[in-house]
């Protein structure tokens, strides 16, 4: 793949085969000799990402009930898999917090940190109950000779997840042979491998989405079988309220009696605290997941 051709990574392989060639015409008549601005590559990221969206189904105009129903109940198994992700970086950055907060404070920070672990339970034994729902259809998939279709987003899933878990156990006992300042940004090295071993589990978790985005897509529900999956949705996305609004509130409780903890620094105060990066990064990703599970919302109430 030459470098005009990377542009259109973004766009679906079908979509590549049918217009890349017009789109790469488009681009060379528009840069001519030069190379691409930001603008540009923005702009296919956007429109790339929009068209992966309507081929998996997510979006595009209603053709049933049905449809949406189905639709609204995938977006928000979407916008899971990005709480997912917050939840990771939520639970790095409050990692051992108790010992931080002084003895005989108030329990504001203790509370809201027991509310998102167990929504965030509850949020992954909803999933899992939707997951069993749809196992008959899926099993009627595969003997209707639908494994082709499913096969090389479960491979990707696969290959990437087992690259993870392989790199896990040499990375903690590396970890383990450094101390708490050297694993919390102290070592360069341990870092940068510690955010590409993140960025492997965040892509694992991606290609798995997508699988269960081609499997939902296709899989033949009963009515009844339908309507409990959206139910389950419904009650993922109050989960998911109840998530990022426990971690504000944690957030807040940490900033007012433990702001240390959250900047390293010996005397921070509350307003520096409100501003961990780890924390606005986590909490933007829940923000966003919320937007998308709100388009998945409509999209159920509408049908």
């Amino acid at each position: 793949m030459n470098d005009r051709s990377r542009l259109l990574r973004w766009y679906p392989a079908a979509w590549r085969d049918r217009y890349g060639e017009e789109m790469l015409a488009l681009i060379d008549d528009e840069v001519g000799g030069g190379g691409p601005g930001l603008g540009l590559r923005l702009s296919l990221v956007r429109h790339g990402l929009a068209e992966r969206a309507r081929t998996a189904g997510l979006r595009g105009p209603s053709t049933s009930r049905d449809t949406d129903l189905r639709r609204g109940a995938l977006l928000v198994l979407v916008a899971w898999s990005a709480f997912m992700v917050a939840g990771a970086g939520y639970s790095k950055a409050s990692e051992h917090f108790n010992a931080a907060v002084p003895a005989g404070v108030h329990p504001l920070p203790q509370v809201a940190y027991d509310v998102v672990l167990a929504f965030g339970v509850l949020g992954g034994l909803l999933v899992l109950a939707g997951a069993a729902i749809a196992v008959p259809g899926f099993v009627r998939a595969l003997q209707e000779g639908a494994w082709p279709v499913f096969r090389p987003h479960v491979v990707r899933a696969i290959a990437l997840s087992a690259t993870t878990v392989a790199l896990t156990l040499p990375l903690a006992l590396w970890a383990h042979q450094l101390s708490e300042q050297q694993r919390n940004g102290g070592s360069a090295v341990y870092s940068a491998a510690f955010l590409g071993w993140a960025a492997l589990g965040v892509i694992s978790l991606a290609m798995w989405t997508a699988a269960a985005v081609a499997v939902g897509r296709r899989v033949e529900l009963s009515p009844r079988a339908l309507q409990a999956e959206t139910r389950l949705a419904l009650a993922l996305v109050a989960a998911m309220v109840v998530v990022t609004v426990a971690s504000a509130v944690w957030w807040a409780g940490m900033a007012a009696y433990a702001p240390s903890f959250l900047t390293g620094a010996q005397h921070a105060t509350a307003a520096a605290a409100l501003f961990n990066l780890p924390l606005v990064v986590a909490m933007g990703i829940m923000f966003a997941g919320l937007a998308l599970s709100s388009v998945g919302v409509r999209r159920i109430a509408r049908a």
